[in-house]
């Protein structure tokens, strides 16, 4: 990454003897579509609130295109947030919602003539100017509160759940605009999420969070392929983990015995993992495979869950744990529940984790 545009420097926040967010430290390039995620409680809102400047940090410093604004209220900061809730005034119309802020600045009237013009063409909010908010539907009441975040021109735009209101078509669509208007703005956008296909689809990087810290942050491959713990593995999508009972490591592979599945198998080591202490194997169910012979882990189909774009199969095995496997859905594959299999994966889809 080039120079950090955005840096939180151990950022805490206590309230009373409740720890919200302790110690953090991120890096964030200027232009990135950055991703806090993680579930309901995790610190990430009061994280952002605190980079906004509506939370005062108990300790740690944020650093913004080289200058410290720790002490700078929200509206002396080059950033502007926009809630879930969208916060509009019922009684203006859209325009007057959208340059709401420009007015409280003073600007000039051509100014904001001219910053309502370029935002309304940006989000094909022209048509829509005089409307009231009650006119409006969700998308597009959706599409006001960004106009109004934009319109203000902040070099850093902060994103509390803002799609959190949409139904699932519109939210997809929603997805896609952020990403469009981000890239066409160049501007920095941190998103507050806690839907993982969200953070997966609209993200250069996400941060994943749990109890007040952030215990991963890399491209959506990165953190999907290479999870550094079970917590992340299972957060991110899902996984079978597995318990290694033994593990032997040559240049850089390890192989490794399962408990409650039968071989061994080979997987990459990551550097600086040490096979003395104890680890655990993950692997995708997408990239499990289900055959009717050959090498692999033999086990009967318990159960067929089809979802439209997908099928998802439990598989019981010989041991009695589970494993799921999970493939595209190309059309009936001849696999029914009770069917005796063979499950098996390439060396490169298993990942091994310390914790």
């Amino acid at each position: 990454m080039q120079k950090p545009f955005l840096t939180v420097d151990g950022l805490s926040k206590t309230y009373g003897n409740f720890i919200a967010v302790s110690g953090i430290s991120l890096d964030i390039g200027r232009g990135e579509f950055f991703s806090l995620l993680g579930p309901s409680g995790c610190g990430k809102s009061t994280l952002l609130r605190m980079i906004a400047g509506f939370e005062t940090p108990t300790a740690g410093s944020v650093l913004l295109d080289g200058a410290d604004v720790t002490a700078l209220p929200p509206e002396r900061r080059p950033t502007n947030m926009m809630f879930q809730s969208y916060a509009l005034f019922p009684h203006l119309s859209v325009a007057k919602n959208v340059v709401f802020g420009l007015v409280q600045d003073r600007l000039p009237k051509v100014e904001i003539a001219a910053r309502l013009a370029e935002v309304a063409g940006k989000l094909q909010l022209g048509a829509l100017l005089e409307r009231k908010p009650s006119q409006l539907s969700g998308g597009q009441r959706q599409r006001v509160a960004l106009a109004r975040a934009l319109v203000k021109r902040p070099k850093v735009l902060l994103l509390d759940e803002p799609l959190g209101a949409l139904d699932k078509n519109l939210r997809t669509e929603t997805q896609d605009e952020l990403v469009r208007l981000q890239k066409e703005l160049g501007l920095t956008f941190i998103i507050v999420t806690h839907d993982q296909h969200e953070a997966m689809t609209v993200s250069s990087r996400i941060a994943i969070m749990q109890s007040g810290r952030v215990l991963q942050v890399g491209s959506p491959e990165a953190v999907y392929e290479a999870p550094i713990s079970r917590y992340v593995a299972k957060f991110l999508g899902e996984a079978n983990i597995f318990e290694v009972a033994s593990a032997s490591s040559d240049q850089g592979l390890a192989s490794v015995v399962l408990s409650g599945i039968e071989g061994t198998f080979r997987v990459r080591l990551p550097s600086g993992m040490s096979t003395d202490g104890p680890l655990w194997l993950s692997v995708r169910p997408e990239r499990v495979e289900l055959v009717r012979s050959g090498e692999g882990v033999p086990g009967v189909v318990e159960d067929i869950t089809y979802t439209g774009a997908q099928r998802r199969y439990r598989v019981r095995l010989a041991t009695g744990a589970t494993l799921d496997a999970m493939k595209v859905n190309s059309g009936d594959d001849g696999v029914q529940t009770g069917d005796a299999v063979i499950a098996r994966w390439a060396d490169e889809a298993a990942h091994l984790l310390a914790e």
